[in-house]
């Protein structure tokens, strides 16, 4: 998976946005044709687009990451979404997954 890192410095004056839905306008514009198709919210506790939970199943990247049947969310957005591009970007705590 490709990993693109979206850093922007604070400034006094202006502040970048920080709501998922215009984070997905910004990652879709810059990689268009491609779509979100999963992301990652570290701000709101690991608020995350699964087919687990929507089967109200353990999503197993939420279990601790020593135990046995762990894996990392950015394989379930390439498994089950086909994601091939994660966007971070850090000032937002977020990460999105594009196909």
């Amino acid at each position: 998976m490709w990993i693109i890192n979206v850093d922007i410095e604070a400034n006094e004056v202006f502040r970048a946005s920080e709501i998922l839905a215009d984070l997905r306008v910004v990652s879709e514009t810059l990689f268009y044709p491609m779509k979100v198709v999963g992301f990652w919210d570290y701000h709101l506790d690991g608020t995350h687009l699964c087919p687990q939970k929507t089967l109200k199943m353990t999503c197993r990247h939420e279990l601790p990451k020593d135990h046995q049947d762990y894996i990392e969310y950015s394989v379930t957005a390439t498994r089950e979404f086909g994601a091939i591009l994660k966007v971070k970007f850090p000032h937002a705590k977020l990460e999105l997954y594009l196909k």
